[in-house]
């Protein structure tokens, strides 16, 4: 039994079992399809607040909470941390990332990334939208329907950092340098979304969001400059305490809470040198990040299993053109984006330590599954009265998943090297 739990946390399979219990559960029919989203989004009054949950959207500035928002943005906070960790270890000196040189190409890759999606999604908008006439996925207003759909561009262009990262810790190992450069990727891709959703989709930019970095700057400098540095402390409670303020901040701020602790990860006493993503070597350090990591890895993992479970139910009768239009551009506008970009930066700039080109056609498909934000953003990039392209495109969101199959197929085909 203890072999079978191990094998489970060491590859994030209890994120994959919790998004088929959610998709088998969505669809067992409309009565538990709907007692499904009751659960999740059950409305704790009591719990109403200016700082944290889904606005409520009465003008008052309060925002409520409910079992959706406590999963997707305060326990993913967890998970975000430690995937902040390995991207800020791996520029230390042994990490992949290390050259500032070659840390320049996955960022470059990133812009690829968002707009190889892009790019593919509008061109299927624009070119077959009005061949699959569906008028009753229209909103007034927008005859054609590939008007309608032009407002979900953004749906794709962020990669699933917790999916992605367990497909390419499968296929390349923990050691390799295409795991960091996929997790910096991500997360700078991810980054870019929420800039998206701020500038596009938001609503602006105000004192709220002055107060809420002011905070978090100033938990910052306590973090590095006092604790860190003055008092040499090296308990992680401290830190994570401040963790819990900066998610405060970040979320008064209206910056997603669940990047709220990595501003405290970079202020935080580490190691000297970069062992490798999930190294089995990292478990006996005993700096301050890397014992935060080793208490909250097996809590991590089962709030990756939680997650899974809130975010993918969502019935398969929502399919339809939108639900295409979001899965090619992830699954086919992510590998070319991020392989034609990475590529052009590898020849003048270099592939991070001895990356391959075939390792970075293999790694632009992991980066074509589309999950958190894809599905945020497809939330709250279309009209409420045009449920239907929504939750469409939602479904897109999932079925991008299939990019992990093309990665597999890739990595046996040009058989990658893997590092455990």
């Amino acid at each position: 039994m203890k072999k079978i739990w191990k094998f489970l946390l060491d590859n994030s399979l209890l994120l994959v079992i919790g998004a088929v219990i959610a998709l088998v559960w969505a669809n067992c029919g409309e009565s538990a399809n709907h007692l499904y989203h009751e659960i999740l989004h059950k409305h704790f009054e009591f719990m109403n607040n200016p700082w944290f949950g889904t606005d409520i959207g009465d003008g008052s500035g309060l925002k409520r909470f409910d079992l959706h928002f406590f999963i997707n943005d305060f326990l993913m906070a967890f998970f975000f941390m430690a995937a902040g960790k390995e991207v800020f270890e791996a520029t230390f000196p042994g990490g992949a990332l290390h050259n500032p040189k070659q840390a320049a190409t996955p960022l470059i890759a990133t812009a690829g990334g968002v707009l190889g999606p892009i790019g593919v999604y509008c061109l299927l908008a624009f070119a077959l939208g009005p061949v699959f006439g569906y008028t009753w996925h229209g909103v007034e207003g927008t005859p054609e329907y590939a008007n309608a759909l032009f407002h979900g561009w953004a749906v794709p262009t962020a990669t699933d950092i917790a999916f992605s990262a367990m497909i390419a810790r499968i296929i390349f190992g923990g050691r390799h340098p295409a795991v960091p450069f996929l997790l910096l990727l991500a997360i700078a891709d991810d980054a870019v979304g929420l800039v998206i959703i701020a500038l596009f989709f938001g609503s602006g930019f105000g004192l709220n969001t002055l107060f809420g970095l002011g905070v978090t700057a100033a938990a910052m400098a306590f973090a590095y400059f006092v604790l860190n540095k003055r008092l040499h402390c090296n308990n992680w409670v401290p830190y994570f305490l401040l963790m819990l303020v900066t998610w405060l901040s970040f979320g008064y701020a209206g910056i997603h809470c669940s990047l709220g602790f990595i501003p405290i990860v970079v202020c935080m006493p580490h190691a000297d040198r970069d062992d490798g993503v999930h190294s089995d070597d990292e478990r006996g350090k005993t700096d301050a990040l890397n014992k935060i990591q080793t208490a909250f890895y097996v809590p991590t993992e089962i709030i990756l299993g939680l997650f899974g479970w809130a975010s993918a139910g969502v019935a398969f009768t929502t399919i339809g053109f939108p639900t295409a239009c979001v899965a090619l551009a992830l699954i086919v506008g992510k590998l070319i984006g991020i392989f034609a970009f990475g590529g052009v930066s590898g020849k003048l700039l270099g592939l991070p330590g001895d990356m391959s080109y075939i390792d970075l056609l293999v790694l632009a498909s992991c980066a074509g599954i589309g999950f958190t934000v894809a599905l945020f953003v497809a939330g709250v990039a279309f009209p409420d009265g045009d449920t239907d392209t929504k939750d469409a495109a939602k479904l897109g969101a999932l079925l991008s998943l299939g990019s992990m199959f093309v990665a597999f197929a890739l990595s046996k085909i040009c058989g990658t090297e893997r590092r455990a």
